[in-house]
């Protein structure tokens, strides 16, 4: 993986950025990309971080899905620092649209390759005081909030040429009734004025909101969750059944390790088969894994996982979040109904299931122009599917992907 500290502006930089084992924190509104440069600069001084190059930098496109068929993509930009020990990643959305796509799909998360915990450490809304709390910031903090990203804080940014304290204060309140917030995650200050100055100095004003949002996030960010020590997690995509009553298994371990002489379970279709692992060797594409595993021919089917004995268990329903693909995304104007029959994809496996929203007459269209369509729904599966809270999937109609979801609730 490269480095996050060899920045250079290039989209797999960014990538690798994102996929590294630090803090994640999207940062939207209509001054998301003043603070999250003033907030790089102020940091420059202290500690390490990506002011210049953040700076430069052109937004990347993150496509979502399996990036040989899908036409959904988000945009955003990206900076690194460290500080207190700690290594952040500020993500800055040029619209609500993109950061909307990025936390209904789990796209950062499915990437980063982890399970069971949202990637995104923490949401700030840049908002401008004279535009208040608007009805995209709102929406960006309950989505936030139903895929569990936690948590969510606020800066209110005036202009320079703008001082009024009554404004300032009718907006906290807009922003204290209109999501859900803690007051003292409420900040205000004055990011043009940050970003005029040209040597910093602790002690002027100026300075002193984003040193209390740094301040802020190393208080409410505990350490980042370490991927090799969670309880693994191995999607099997191939299965080739060796004479010797052993099988060899394509895997990508998502979350935990995988190594030879290892006990391990694997479930998935209502079964669970506990064996060993022989043998792994890392493939040349894609992070992909062989293990050998004891197993006769046919009991071990793609689709399946390998897991930490008694750690996981399949699923045969859940409830998520839905983001339905445009018409442009999707080639079609295909809508999804309550009890729709539908094929649902994770990984290597398709498996079909019945979609069941809140209310008979709802229905999740596709958007025309471009605007955002997510709806909440519940799925019902055929076959028991090992899953998390934070799993990605596809949803297809008529063998058409017209949906990505993220699982935000498993049911017993």
């Amino acid at each position: 993986m490269v480095s996050p500290w060899n920045f250079s502006n290039n989209k797999m930089t960014w990538h690798s950025l994102i996929q590294s084992n630090q803090h994640l924190v999207c940062v939207v509104g209509d001054r998301s990309y003043d603070l999250c440069l003033a907030l790089l600069k102020v940091v420059e001084t202290i500690g390490r971080s990506s002011t210049e190059v953040f700076r430069q930098q052109e937004p990347s496109s993150w496509t979502v899905g399996d990036l040989s068929h899908s036409n959904v993509y988000f945009q955003f930009s990206a900076g690194g620092y460290e500080t207190s020990g700690k290594s952040y990643t500020l993500v800055d959305f040029p619209t609500s649209a993109n950061a909307m796509k990025m936390l209904a799909t789990g796209a950062f998360g499915s990437s980063n390759q982890i399970a069971g915990t949202p990637i995104v450490s923490a949401v700030i809304l840049a908002i401008n005081v004279e535009n208040g709390l608007t009805t995209n910031l709102i929406q960006v903090a309950e989505l936030a909030t139903a895929v569990g990203v936690r948590p969510i804080l606020a800066f209110i940014d005036q202009p320079k040429s703008l001082d009024d304290a009554e404004l300032i204060e009718m907006c906290q309140i807009e922003v204290s009734e209109g999501i859900d917030i803690y007051p003292e995650r409420i900040l205000t200050g004055n990011t043009e004025l940050a970003l005029d100055r040209q040597v910093i100095n602790y002690s002027t004003p100026e300075f002193q909101p984003i040193i209390n949002l740094i301040e802020l996030l190393n208080q409410t960010l505990g350490p980042h969750p370490n991927l090799a020590q969670r309880p693994l997690f191995a999607p099997i995509y191939q299965v080739d059944d060796q004479q010797d009553e052993t099988s060899i298994l394509t895997c990508q371990v998502k979350q935990g390790t995988l190594f030879t002489g290892q006990a391990v379970d694997i479930i998935g279709f209502g079964d669970r088969i506990r064996t060993e692992c022989i043998r792994v060797r890392e493939q040349n594409t894609d992070n992909l894994l062989t293990a050998q595993v004891y197993a006769e021919p046919g009991w071990v089917r793609a689709g399946q996982c390998i897991t930490t004995p008694k750690k996981m268990r399949s699923y045969v329903q859940f409830s998520a979040v839905i983001y339905a693909l445009t018409v442009e995304e999707a080639k079609l104007h295909l809508p999804l109904v309550d009890q729709d029959e539908i094929l649902v994809s994770f990984w290597s496996l398709k498996t079909a299931a019945r979609l069941i929203f809140g209310k008979e007459d709802s229905i999740l269209s596709p958007s025309v122009d471009g605007e955002i369509k997510i709806g909440i729904g519940e799925f019902l599966l055929e076959e028991s599917v090992p899953l998390n809270i934070g799993s990605s999937f596809e949803v297809y109609k008529m063998e058409q992907l017209v949906a990505i979801g993220t699982v935000t609730k498993t049911i017993d």
